[in-house]
């Protein structure tokens, strides 16, 4: 949702600059060093700056309105979400074993109150924020439209060749930084869009942890831990893994336990705007460990930060010279800009493929809170969840998997798991009644199994068997996918895949199964929908959907 209003509010900035831009146009000033024209000149843009303050108010009123309006809903949906979404996990843990006392008293129904109180505040300051830098946005383009009016005039009289040059001389700082009318307490000043987007977020943020509060109060429930994700801000990862009292959503206070209160780690940083980190409920009995980061992982986790910067960096300055080049009205100029987006360009492109540069932040924005089990851990943790499953298995379908990892006797490139993915793949699966009860005696076995986390595996190949579909569309495998919890344990071939598998997923970890262990197999069943998260070249990123 905050991309979609950031997206809204990008269409109206660059309205209002292509307006503005339009009318400067318009008139033209033919001999540039001529006084008398300048002025008859000045006089119409002023009368066009006019008409251009009473038409934006007229229409883009409406248009802000109905923006706020979808900010509201947005941040009552997340504030429902969070709510259903952690009554859902307190049950999920209570089967598992977790100790609740889901306990009413006098306090509890004045902290509901109070609850819904915060909300109604976020929602009314989100919206008068919103409502004062739409006026802002307004009041800058006036402002910008009225300087570049008078310095066309002082350009043209220090060097400017050509109208054109001198109009373009004018706006350049304008369109250089966008119309950037927000001014934090740092002094860094942003535009409305990125004010937006970082706003929204954050509303959203605290709304949805305030609806997941509500529920652990209802519960009886005042401890969370700060969940460990994938790509961290260096601000927050000193408190990730750590167990804090709650008294900011769920109203803990110190009597709760001899762990600190989340307001201190607030105070010292922790869900800063635009934090993407999260804290989950804490439950004694079923913490699985330690989710500290290591030193040597707090040192990646910088260097990605600052390599995440960087690339935001050159992102900007694309963004800078594209807007440049499409408003511009001296010719070279245009050129000229064009070229230095299209190199900034060419340097974005060895990160993000052949995805545009909106489909790779929504791709490390996936990446990055994924949230996957480290690498370190994730044997471990599989082969837990692998000991109930290997108990509740039918001897054929232990026999089915096996014969899947290595049937003796059979020789490339006809060996079983290839003869049954290929019947799978061709749709011949059902002239083979020997082949198709193993296949179903496969996914039945890999039904029962339960995975518990986030994990990454990896895959080689001969063949695309995303059949070449597009970063950000869906495709369904009608085979079985061997893939490996490490890279060094892949099979080798042409085609290099890393998926992310969500807890849940139609997959089992077939390691005590398996006639090659060290390969350290996550099976996925036939039938599976992915979706593509990035292409470089053979080198291909995959979502497990279902």
């Amino acid at each position: 949702m905050a991309y979609d209003i950031g997206e809204a509010l990008d269409r109206i900035e660059e309205e209002l600059i292509a307006s503005m831009i339009r009318n400067m146009g318009r008139h033209r000033v033919e001999e540039i060093k001529e006084e008398k024209e300048w002025t008859m000149w000045q006089a119409e843009q002023l009368k066009s700056l006019r008409a251009y303050r009473q038409d934006n108010k007229e229409k883009y009123s409406g248009r802000f309105l109905a923006i706020n309006e979808k900010i509201e809903e947005a941040i009552r949906k997340s504030y429902a979400a969070g709510g259903m979404h952690e009554e859902r996990k307190i049950l999920r843990a209570a089967k598992k074993g977790a100790k609740l006392s889901q306990s009413m008293n006098p306090l509890t129904g004045r902290f509901f109150q109070l609850n819904k109180e915060k909300l109604e505040a976020l929602i009314k300051a989100t919206k008068a924020d919103m409502t004062k830098a739409e006026t802002a946005i307004l009041r800058m383009a006036d402002d910008q439209y009225r300087k570049a009016i008078f310095n066309a005039q002082v350009y043209a009289n220090s060097g400017a060749g050509t109208y054109e040059q001198a109009v373009d001389m004018a706006t350049k700082s304008m369109l250089s930084s966008g119309l950037n009318c927000v001014e934090y307490k740092n002094g860094a000043r942003h535009t409305l869009p990125n004010y937006a987007r970082m706003a929204v977020r954050t509303a959203n943020k605290r709304a949805y942890l305030s609806g997941e509060g509500e529920k652990r109060r209802k519960w009886g429930i005042t401890t969370v831990i700060l969940a460990k994700r994938g790509n961290p801000c260096p601000k927050c990862a000193p408190f990730v893994g750590k167990v804090f009292i709650d008294d900011v959503w769920s109203g803990g206070n110190k009597k709760d336990g001899d762990y600190p209160l989340l307001s201190s780690a607030i105070g010292a940083g922790l869900y800063h705007p635009n934090c993407k980190d999260s804290h989950t409920t804490y439950f004694p009995e079923l913490h699985a460990g330690d989710e500290k980061w290591t030193k040597e992982e707090l040192e990646e986790v910088a260097e990605d930060y600052n390599r995440e910067q960087k690339e935001k960096r050159i992102e900007h300055q694309v963004e800078k010279f594209e807007r440049l080049s499409m408003f511009s009205l001296d010719p070279e100029n245009k050129k000229q800009y064009d070229l230095r987006a299209r190199l900034l360009k060419k340097h974005v492109f060895f990160k993000t493929g052949n995805m545009s540069l909106e489909e790779y932040a929504d791709y490390k924005r996936y990446v990055a809170s994924f949230n996957a089990v480290s690498p370190e851990r994730a044997v471990e943790v599989l082969r837990k969840d692998a000991e109930a499953w290997i108990e509740s298995l039918s001897e054929p379908q232990k026999q089915s998997i096996r014969k899947y990892s290595y049937n003796p006797g059979d020789a490339k490139p006809n060996r079983f798991y290839e003869r049954l993915n290929a019947l799978l793949r061709n749709g011949e699966i059902d002239k083979n009644p020997r082949m198709k009860e193993h296949a179903n005696r496969m996914s039945e076995g890999i039904a029962k199994f339960k995975l518990t986390h986030n994990v990454v595996t990896y895959r080689g190949s001969n063949f695309d068997f995303s059949m070449g579909a597009k970063v950000g569309e869906f495709f369904t495998s009608k085979q079985f996918i061997s893939t490996s919890v490490r890279r060094k344990g892949i099979i080798k071939g042409g085609y290099d895949y890393k998926l992310y598998v969500s807890k849940g997923s139609k997959a089992a970890y077939i390691e005590s199964l398996s006639h090659f262990p060290n390969q350290r197999e996550l099976l996925i069943d036939k039938g599976v929908l992915f979706k593509v998260l990035s292409r470089h070249g053979n080198l291909i990123e995959l979502e497990v959907v279902t």
